[in-house]
């Protein structure tokens, strides 16, 4: 079952000029925005409909929005020899509501095992009666349907279950496994820094003739377990032919580079390097390396970058951008501000705008703000200029935003409107506070077109400071109310996003409730409400990603991360 979305929600931001009209613009749905998992959807182009930077942003954004608050459910009461350890009940609520979700969610609606499988995994477990290892091995012998075994493979890995390497390793390992259930397992390895055995399985399956895909996955946790023996291998792979006399696979060798990237040491910079001197033609190859240089965070990497900025691909060149900006050399802004006077390409512009707001150099708050401000400038563009004003938290840009914000047309404009939520957020300014408050208090029962902002408006007037006083009352108000399904379940999912401890019962009563959607909304919150790591720890497998077609991250990007 899919994440449920209002009527009108997207119908109205398809008939934005920006995009051509025969592809319409993915709903915004539940969350702070759609997770837009490719550009491309066989030959039809999304570009204009969805765009370069959209796509990087969905996949980082965690990084760069400060509104989790951690939940203490543990109390300690006396001295080290009196000492005494009370859980919450409601933690054990909780918990209970995602194991009847995994072991029985087959069973009542398919879409409820797996997000209660990953929840499971992203919980750091605490002295209780359950663990979420132990519901996750439950599972594993169930009669579960495969896509949940594989998000259970995964989601051992994510708990850090020691005990459960074991399983991974034999199911990553065995070639008669389905390659989705392998990669699952392959992913889940690389969560597991301290069994010395690991490395050493992913470099073995790396180094035999094996299924592309678990390769590529190997790549990303050889990336994540920052194993530097495994950068010959990772740069063969990259830089060298086959045993065949061929390239590898060009998304092998794409992961390869982001493996590379994720170590970030200088052996792994060199091997990048070698990369940039040759003439690669795969463009997905190509965003990879330079991706990576990003990634590694070294100043070494710009001279590799700037050329890079003149790329025949425009999106190579935004991305050249974006990782310039990343490693914050001091001369970024001049760099990234002269390719974006050049540019004429709407593949790249928005990408270059981002990374403008990535350097943190003042002078780039200026170029923004007109971007913003020009009338000619498109909704989409001046969307990127508003997060790239969060991200600089660009006080000056408030009076702007607030004024389109206040004009009531601006309401019906389901491109833009969410970003300039999230900006004002972004720059926390307490001018902030009222125009979003206004739009806050218009999401009524059977107000769907305006269900879209939901997620982005909670969010935004929490990093406001407005959680306990507006936020959290209306929410508690809006799952109350039964007259409209779509809005409860809209607020469950924003629930989870924000809500404390004393919030955390209506999670547990509406995932008993009868309708699908509101308990899929349950389960999805109760897994972000226990989930209060500063970034969402799938973003070792999304974030700073390519937009290469790879059945197991298309699997994961269905997967509600917000």
């Amino acid at each position: 079952m899919p994440a449920p979305t209002g009527p009108g929600s997207g119908s109205r931001a398809s008939r934005s000029s920006a995009a051509p009209a025969t592809i319409p613009r993915p709903d915004i749905g539940i969350g702070l925005q759609p997770i837009f998992q490719s550009l491309r959807s066989g030959s039809i182009s999304f570009l204009g409909v969805i765009e370069p930077w959209e796509v990087w942003w969905s996949k980082n954004r965690d990084k760069y929005l400060a509104f989790r608050e951690s939940i203490n459910w543990v109390q300690i009461v006396g001295g080290d020899t009196t000492q005494s350890v009370t859980v919450d009940p409601l933690y054990d609520k909780l918990l209970n509501a995602l194991s009847e979700g995994l072991l029985n969610g087959d069973n009542s609606s398919g879409c409820i095992s797996c997000p209660a499988a990953i929840a499971l995994g992203k919980i750091n477990a605490i002295q209780s009666r359950l663990t979420p290892a132990d519901i996750l091995k439950k599972a594993v012998d169930s009669k579960a349907r495969d896509c949940t075994k594989n998000k259970v493979l995964l989601g051992l890995g994510l708990a850090g279950d020691t005990s459960s390497a074991k399983l991974l390793k034999e199911t990553a390992l065995n070639k008669k496994e389905d390659p989705l259930k392998r990669s699952s397992a392959v992913l889940g390895l690389g969560y597991m820094p301290n069994d010395p055995e690991i490395p050493k399985i992913l470099r073995d399956i790396l180094s035999d003739r094996d299924d592309n895909e678990v390769k590529s996955c190997a790549c990303i946790s050889l990336g994540n377990l920052k194993d530097a023996s495994a950068v010959p291998l990772l740069g063969n792979i990259l830089n060298l032919l086959n045993r065949d006399g061929k390239r590898e696979w060009p998304t092998l060798r794409a992961y390869a580079a982001l493996g590379l990237g994720r170590i970030g040491a200088k052996p792994a910079l060199e091997e990048l390097k070698k990369s940039t001197l040759t003439k690669e033609k795969e463009a997905d190859v190509r965003s990879a390396v330079i991706i990576a240089l990003g990634m590694t965070g070294r100043p070494e990497a710009k001279d590799l970058l700037i050329p890079f900025l003149q790329d025949r691909y425009p999106i190579v060149r935004g991305l050249a951008a974006i990782s310039l900006a990343q490693i914050k050399d001091a001369k970024s802004y001049e760099t990234i501000s002269a390719v974006l006077q050049k540019n004429k390409s709407i593949e790249a512009d928005g990408l270059i705008i981002i990374a403008l707001g990535l350097t943190g150099d003042n002078r780039a708050k200026a170029d923004l703000r007109k971007i913003l401000e020009d009338k000619k400038s498109r909704q989409l563009l001046k969307a990127a200029a508003a997060i790239g004003l969060g991200l600089l938290k660009d006080t000056e840009a408030v009076p702007t935003i607030v004024k389109m914000l206040k004009n009531e047309k601006q309401l019906d404009d389901y491109i833009l409107t969410p970003y300039l939520i999230m900006s004002l957020g972004m720059i926390q300014d307490k001018r902030g506070i009222e125009p979003l408050q206004a739009i806050w208090e218009k999401i009524a029962p059977y107000n769907a077109p305006l269900f879209g902002y939901h997620t982005n408006l909670a969010v935004a007037l929490t990093m406001l400071g407005k959680r306990k006083d507006l936020v959290l009352p209306r929410l508690i108000d809006q799952i109350n109310q039964s007259k409209d399904i779509l809005l409860r379940s809209h607020a469950l999912h924003t629930l989870g996003l924000v809500g404390d401890k004393e919030s955390a019962r209506y999670l547990v009563e509406a995932s008993n409730d009868k309708t699908g959607y509101i308990r899929f909304a349950a389960i999805n919150g109760i897994g972000f409400l226990l989930d209060k790591n500063p970034v969402n720890p799938m973003a070792k497998v999304i974030s700073d990603d390519i937009d290469a077609q790879m059945k197991i991250i298309d699997d994961i990007l269905q997967m509600q991360v917000w």
